[in-house]
């Protein structure tokens, strides 16, 4: 966050990741509003665009290309990013619903808006019965995506069949993508319940359409439509029935369910606006995309989607700043570019029709072109901020200088055999996200008392805000952070028992935890010949940084959430029951540093694996030359420790990071062996040595 954040007054808080809100967030990055601040919420990190798709599925494109980098994009236009599912809009109160899917059972959460822009995209429609294995819909893309593998698997070997439902420009390109995928051999059938002549923006191609159909082999039924699919065939409405493997659906969508929940069904269930976009009778709510009705007629397409976006990321400056401000009014006609996906292109405007490879490249460039307008701007050195997390901690030498020790993860009090652990621990906000960074500072802490073999019991929270000129929206704020503390205090099994509030230019949250233990495993017990383990990967600094630097990384700091937020507490009680050695959890000082932590003192070192397994990305990343800030000060920290490792990720710093054990031969194979029973992926990452081995 900038320290122009510090006067927000209002908030402008876009739903959903479609072309029209990609294009104001781009916006806002590079003409911030002046007392707004922006909120993005969008169930995943990276939104696909829909141009791409038959490229990408006939082998034009690679996934990369596929993909806009939502939460990099958001990190440079100084948004939060709210990585969660929306429920509904509540206009009375001028509140958007949404969950987060990172805990179990987590609550809904309210975020105000004083302007809001609804681009979610439409839902799938269930155009006919099906009890066919392999019916699968385009739309969402993402879901598609995640099909596609099963798809492949489907029409591997020889006479494949498939049948894409719908005859639109969509189905008709996802016919010539999957001929290329293919191949020839494959059978594949276009059922389109009406002729392609009475398509407005095709209808001009149809012949030319027709042609390039027929030269590929893909059977054309018009004016027919898919009545039902069964087992390996579908029914027409015409009487006879087609074989299909696979059953690819290309329909027109419905409006999404949240619409009628949030009580804004309009005509056929979609959001009715106006000439400016605004949803009737809802102040300072927009949407656009497939999921409104225009008040003229224009069909749905991703074109509409952009040229809405466009039209918004003009319009609501203006609004917000007290301007007049213009009616959308769209094209009548547009460029339509189909794909075949051999290298040439069929071109339909008006009245005209042209195919051939030259379109194809227009297409590419357009498409490319398009895409590039979203990629991160790369930040030079200079410009590289400094990691927060707990990469933000003050360097280990820094530490050690003034206090002249090691540290156990947590004080230790003894009291009729019962120690009580209890440690303190911070994060400043590495995600832009109250909730998350809540549910994450909590996590970050009770490590320190699995870390010691404890159970934790209780904690004391303290919340600090990003001081904004509105109570409503610091009070926003503090609601989100508190409740992703409480959601993860209670999946983590501790009561939060008190706390404290601040405003301030930086947010950060703080949380003071206890457990009690009946033996506290050490840190600093390690013998040489025993095993180094850890519970899982690492690398989360050097995923943060790259973010920070305009890298395309948002896809792999999702699947981070999800590992971050895992309970290690049987993981660690096993370890303690074991009797490993020592333990301790890997966190700002990185694996090395905190590895010199636990063999301190003793003419002990380590030889370390032949690889340290990290998240995914963190190698590419690696290669770029991407690193923490706080790398420097670890390499220094980590002394000889680090002296031949196999990664510079062991200088990485870790939020939430996995925890590290020490044990003999036997015991760590116990150990492992629970932990993989409980859906750990723990590795070794050494041996220790004496000190002249």
């Amino acid at each position: 966050m900038g320290n122009e954040s510090a006067s927000a007054r209002y908030s402008l808080v876009l739903v959903g990741a479609g072309h029209s809100n990609i294009a104001l967030i781009r916006r806002f990055a590079m003409d911030p509003l002046e007392g707004v601040r922006l909120v993005v919420i969008n169930p995943e990190s990276t939104a696909p665009y829909s141009g791409m798709l038959p490229g990408f599925l006939a082998g034009q494109y690679i996934a990369d290309e596929l993909f806009i980098d939502v939460a990099a994009l958001c990190k440079q236009a100084a948004a939060r990013f709210i990585r969660g599912s929306f429920e509904r809009v509540d206009t009375a109160s001028k509140t958007v619903i949404v969950r987060h899917q990172a805990l179990p059972n987590a609550r809904e959460l309210c975020i105000p808006y004083d302007y809001a822009v609804l681009n979610t995209g439409a839902a799938p429609a269930d155009s006919f019965p099906s009890t066919h294995p392999g019916c699968y819909y385009v739309k969402p893309i993402r879901k598609l995506l995640i099909d596609l593998p099963r798809i492949d698997e489907r029409m591997r070997g020889g006479n494949r069949s498939m049948v894409i439902a719908g005859g639109g420009a969509a189905g008709i390109e996802l016919a010539f993508a999957f001929r290329a995928r293919y191949g020839s051999d494959a059978a594949i059938t276009l059922v389109s319940r009406r002729s392609i002549d009475h398509d407005n923006a095709l209808s001009a191609g149809a012949s030319v359409i027709r042609r390039a159909l027929e030269k590929k082999r893909i059977t054309l039924l018009e004016s027919v439509e898919v009545t039902e699919a069964i087992v390996e065939e579908v029914l027409l409405s015409n009487g006879r029935s087609v074989a299909a493997h696979v059953v690819c659906v290309a329909t027109p969508v419905r409006a999404p369910s949240w619409i009628e929940r949030s009580g804004l069904a309009g005509k056929d269930g979609f959001l009715t606006v106006n000439a400016e976009l605004q949803v009737d009778d809802c102040e300072g709510l927009y949407a656009s995309g497939d999921i409104v009705n225009l008040p003229f007629s224009r069909g749905r397409s991703g074109v509409m989607a952009v040229r809405a976006g466009q039209y918004l990321a003009k319009a609501l400056w203006q609004k917000i700043q007290g301007r007049h401000v213009s009616p959308f009014r769209p094209q009548r006609h547009w460029l339509t570019l189909l794909n075949l996906g051999d290298g040439e292109a069929i071109a339909v405007r008006g009245s005209l029709a042209y195919q051939g490879a030259l379109l194809f490249k227009l297409k590419d460039r357009i498409d490319q072109k398009f895409m590039a307008r979203f990629k991160p701007r790369k930040m030079s050195s200079a410009e590289a901020m400094r990691c927060e997390g707990c990469a933000a901690k003050l360097p280990g030498d820094m530490l050690t200088s003034v206090f002249g020790q090691q540290f156990e993860d947590g004080a230790i009090t003894t009291q009729q055999g019962v120690s009580r652990i209890r440690s303190i621990d911070a994060l400043t906000h590495l995600v832009d996200d109250p909730y998350l960074i809540g549910a994450l500072a909590m996590r970050h802490a009770v490590s320190d008392v699995w870390a010691m073999g404890a159970s934790p019991t209780t904690a004391l929270t303290l919340i600090a805000v990003e001081r904004a000129l509105s109570q409503h929206l610091e009070a926003s704020e503090f609601v989100q952070a508190q409740a992703g503390l409480h959601d993860a205090a209670h999946a983590y099994g501790v009561e939060i028992v008190g706390g404290h509030s601040l405003s301030l230019n930086q947010p950060m949250i703080a949380v003071q935890i206890e457990g009690e233990c009946t033996r506290p495993v050490h840190k600093d017990g390690a013998m040489a010949g025993d095993e180094l383990w850890i519970t899982g990967p690492v690398g989360s600094g050097i995923l943060f940084s790259a973010l920070a630097s305009g890298f395309t990384v948002g896809a792999f700091i999702d699947q981070w959430v999800t590992n971050a937020l895992k309970s290690l507490f049987e993981a660690s009680q096993t370890a303690a029951q074991e009797g490993v050695h020592a333990m301790t959890d890997v966190t700002g000082f990185g694996l090395a540093g905190h590895l010199r932590e636990m063999l301190s003192g003793k003419n002990l070192g380590i030889q370390w694996a032949e690889n340290i397994v990290t998240f995914s990305g963190v190698d590419e990343c690696i290669a770029r030359g991407i690193q923490s800030t706080a790398y420097v000060d670890n390499v220094r920290y980590a002394q000889q420790i680090g002296h031949k490792a196999p990664s510079a990720v062991v200088f990485d710093p870790q939020t939430c990071g996995p925890l590290l054990i020490a044990a003999p031969p036997e015991t760590a194979k116990r150990v492992i062996q629970h932990w993989e029973e409980a859906g750990l992926s723990p590795q070794q990452i050494g041996v220790v040595t004496t000190e002249t081995s």
